[in-house]
């Protein structure tokens, strides 16, 4: 069973960018690395993905200084991008793409609310 993405309010405070960004290149991708945080009898294949560098199209900021285009790290997770995946996208001042899920982990709606003043 997949864990729920981490709190909003606890990624936030790490993002550089929030963009609505899409992924129009992949520059690189690391070994297949086994996934230890499985539980046992798991339905997967055993492997967190691997890391990958890509490049984003940047459609909207919604977070950050103005950019057009990033090239951000996903780290190993239980997920790959492909050229096409789009979405909102937390990006730490690394580049590392924040969240469980790249850009399934929040919608647009719940960030668009956390990001306004209380």
């Amino acid at each position: 069973m997949a864990l729920p993405p981490e709190p909003i309010n606890d990624v936030l405070p790490h993002a550089s960018w929030i963009v609505d960004g899409e992924v129009v290149e992949i520059l690189s991708t690391g070994a297949p690395v086994p996934d230890v945080d499985a539980p046992p009898g798991a339905t997967s294949t055993g492997q967190k993905s691997s890391s990958q560098q890509v490049r984003l199209k940047v459609k909207r900021m919604l977070f950050g200084s103005e950019v057009t285009e990033l090239t951000v790290e996903k780290p190993e997770a239980g997920y790959m991008l492909r050229a096409g995946n789009h979405g909102p996208f937390l990006i730490d001042s690394a580049k590392r793409i924040l969240g469980r899920y790249g850009p399934d982990s929040y919608s647009f709606e719940r960030i668009e609310k956390a990001l306004k003043p209380h």
